[in-house]
């Protein structure tokens, strides 16, 4: 998918590092050079201009973005500017970082696809990473759902899918798996660490990282007898 970040502090940074790490095509914008600099080697494309200029994100393509991210953290009108371009130029998703209780209300009028409270979703991953060691990474969904990154239990290496029952015993569904750098396999042609969807033959490797999806409840249940948490 094609993603365009419009304002690259800490949030919008960090973002753009996971979403080109999972292996999509990345717009960062920002009018300070040194965070295009910051970026520019791990993104498909850095652009140092100015995202309040409609001309200017029209010239860049945002327009045939699948989704745009105003990530800025401050410049109240600002964000709503861009966020007004974005909608214009005809993105189909607008995600728009929330500064303050006024612009809350005022998105909700201009119906952006989502409102991003940056500060709510780093602790809520922090806390994961901090009551549960077994997860590498974390996105809630809502306060009872989400995707998680887990190490593969010992247990589990040599078996399929389907012997791991998974959605049988725990409720959890296999997104995908990623594995190691070092356990790319002979299948792999283009040195992907992705393995796709796996069907119910897949059997698990050591060095196998899980992405599941789950209520937290069942998620909790599951590290809690496969890793000892």
């Amino acid at each position: 998918m094609k993603f365009a970040v419009l304002g690259l502090g800490y949030f919008g940074t960090a973002l753009c590092r996971e979403l080109a790490g999972a292996g999509h095509e990345v717009m960062a914008v920002d009018n300070n050079r040194a965070h295009i600099d910051d970026i520019k080697d791990e993104v498909s494309l850095a652009a140092r201009a100015d995202a309040t200029d409609y001309e200017a994100l029209e010239q860049l393509g945002v327009g045939q973005m699948d989704a745009a991210i105003v990530a800025i953290g401050e410049g109240f009108e600002a964000s709503l500017m861009i966020t007004a371009h974005c909608q214009k130029l005809g993105v189909p998703r607008v995600y728009t970082r929330v500064i303050s209780p006024v612009q809350e209300h005022l998105l909700d009028l201009m119906k952006v696809t989502g409102k991003v409270r940056a500060e709510s979703l780093a602790a809520a991953y922090f806390s994961r990473q901090l009551t549960n060691r077994a997860v590498h990474r974390y996105f809630g969904l809502d306060r009872n759902h989400a995707i998680v990154e887990l190490a593969l239990p010992a247990g589990l290496v040599g078996k399929t899918l389907e012997e791991s029952r998974l959605r049988a015993d725990y409720g959890l569904n296999l997104v995908t798996v990623r594995c190691g750098a070092q356990e790319v396999r002979d299948d792999e042609q283009d040195g992907a660490t992705v393995r796709g969807v796996p069907d119910a033959s897949f059997v698990f490797h050591e060095g196998d990282r899980l992405i599941l999806f789950g209520r937290n409840a069942d998620i909790e249940k599951f590290t809690a007898q496969w890793l000892g948490e």
